[in-house]
């Protein structure tokens, strides 16, 4: 079964797909109601933690409930010092998608974001018309995005190129019309057109569902429920499954059961060949402890075409404070008779996951991970030779130290990967920034990376420099090199170049809009490619 974080897609098809959002849009609004306003909590500031990536949304494990608003910016730390800030940009009730606002970009899972929560004004007796008007993004009722993206590349040594236009939909929606009724949703249309180099071309449209689920969760009674398609907050190996969630959650102890299918792992599509079924137990710190911690654990059974695909306990903990970050997991296996014959043990310690972060002092911090997950599928709109390089580090271990100073940084890390079928391969990276130089926000980053696999030995060198203008205004430029000598080509080595530039815009508080453009030049040609999105939130 699959371990994805980002979970699968429900293919649709292409025909109809803009109409299929304006509908959707249509009657979730109508179905919101105006909730009250969102007002400046007095609580001690809370931490949070980097679950998964994907692409440029980092995703984090609270949500409005936890006190979260839209807009709201957070702080990603390390050691005592601030590396990045981040910016909500969706909210679930327990989950935030953010993006990097400015500094560091290099955010990995298990990494500690801290934030000061903001409380939501109970219901009174205040009259309808009384009542202040709600912060977009915040309270009762219907709010997400409305998005659309455009990516155009073109090669020109060969001619050939690729245009994708895209419309995405994400919706969170709670206390519907007063009930105890919530929707979730998270729906992506693209057309994908590819030109060859003989002048031939194929044209590929659809229409995903990443989420669509109706929720319950009745004030005062501790019960919760979910049907449809959704992400498993608390289940780490089946973090998406189209079926059924129910359970009772309070303020330090949660209990569920669920049961469903898993999309398919070639194209994510909706399918009924494997089920899954199981039940999950988790313990929480209180709300208001200073050191948060959270313990789950559980059993899940998968089930391949009415045999046996896989039976597991896992145990899972998450542990925060001043001095120490760590997220564990570890999976043991039961075999069945008809595996234990084929060599097996009966049980069996598999899948493991371990990372931890150790703050030394207000400047000095530790890290390290192992990580022996199967490789995990990622959605992405746009990447760029760093985010690719990145990317096939995706099993192994890794470890490294920073050190953070008002307005500059610097790190190490070394890492080991065996996970993306290339054999075994190392990584040697240095860092160094820095942020708030002026009142303009200038911001200076650098990077260095030497790798080796059994096919390749190269180097990686990265520069960028970013700017805030104004308040609402964010510029970037950035470029690299990267060098490598294939074993398996006789041709020596080969050298890559390319320059980019990023525009990131917000204005009337609820539309974003972000312009990209990427040049790449090496042996094979020259590449360009520009991206565009512009988000409406509501």
């Amino acid at each position: 079964m699959p371990s994805s974080r980002t979970g699968g897609l429900m293919d649709l098809t292409s025909v109809g797909a803009v109409s299929m959002i304006r509908r959707l849009v249509l009657l979730f609004i109508l179905l919101g109601t105006a909730g009250t306003a969102a007002a400046q909590d007095t609580v001690a500031v809370r931490t949070a933690h980097v679950t998964y990536r994907a692409g440029a949304s980092i995703y984090i494990d609270a949500g409005r409930a936890d006190g979260l608003i839209d807009s709201q910016e957070l702080e990603l730390v390390r050691g005592d010092s601030v590396a990045a800030t981040l910016k909500v940009v969706f909210l679930s009730s327990r989950q935030a998608s953010c993006e990097v606002l400015r500094g560091v970009t290099d955010v990995a899972v298990g990494e500690t974001v801290r934030f000061r929560p903001q409380a939501v004004a109970p219901p009174t007796s205040t009259p309808v018309a009384a009542r202040t008007a709600p912060r977009s993004g915040s309270g009762p009722g219907v709010h997400g995005r409305i998005g659309a993206r455009y990516l155009l590349t073109r090669d020109a040594s060969t001619g050939g190129g690729t245009s994708q236009p895209s419309l995405d939909l994400r919706l969170d929606g709670s206390r519907l019309g007063g009930s105890p009724l919530g929707v979730v949703a998270d729906v992506r249309a693209r057309r994908t057109a590819v030109t060859r180099a003989d002048g031939s071309s194929t044209v590929d449209g659809r229409t995903r569902v990443y989420q669509a689920a109706l929720l319950w969760n009745a004030r005062g009674t501790g019960f919760q429920g979910s049907i449809g398609r959704h992400y498993l907050g608390a289940v780490a190996s089946v973090s998406l499954l189209d079926g059924a969630l129910a359970g009772v959650a309070g303020s330090r102890l949660s209990a569920g059961v669920f049961g469903g299918f898993e999309p398919t792992p070639a194209d994510l599509g909706f399918s009924t060949d494997v089920l899954d079924a199981g039940a999950y137990l988790q313990l929480r710190s209180r709300p208001e402890a200073g050191s948060r911690w959270s313990l789950s654990t559980g059993a899940v059974g998968s089930y391949a075409n009415g045999a046996t695909n896989r039976e597991f306990a896992f145990l899972q903990l998450g542990l925060t404070s001043r001095a120490l970050s760590l997220q564990a997991l570890q999976e043991v296996d039961y075999y069945r008779p008809w595996k234990v014959d084929q060599g097996e043990d009966p049980v069996s310690p598999t899948s493991t996951y371990l990372s931890a972060s150790v703050r030394a002092s207000r400047a000095l911090s530790f890290y390290a991970a192992y990580d022996n997950r199967r490789s995990v599928r990622l959605y992405r709109d746009a990447v760029n030779p760093v985010t690719q390089f990145d990317d096939a580090f995706r099993q192994g271990a890794w470890g490294g130290l920073g050190l953070t100073f008002p307005h500059f940084r610097m790190g190490g890390e070394f890492r080991y990967a065996d996970g993306d079928n290339v054999g075994q391969a190392t990584a040697y990276t240095g860092t160094i920034g820095t942020d708030g130089l002026t009142a303009k926000r200038l911001s200076l980053s650098g990077r260095a990376t030497f790798y080796q696999n059994p096919s390749l030995d190269g180097q990686l060198y990265t520069a960028m420099v970013g700017l805030d203008p104004a308040e609402p205004l964010h510029l970037a430029l950035s470029g690299g090199m990267r060098n490598e000598t294939n074993a398996l080509v006789s041709t020596g080595s080969q050298q890559y170049y390319w320059y980019q530039a990023d525009l990131d815009l917000q204005f009337a508080r609820m539309w974003y809009w972000s312009l990209s453009g990427v040049m790449e030049q090496g042996s094979g040609g020259t590449v360009r490619q520009l991206f565009s999105s512009l988000s409406w939130r509501f």
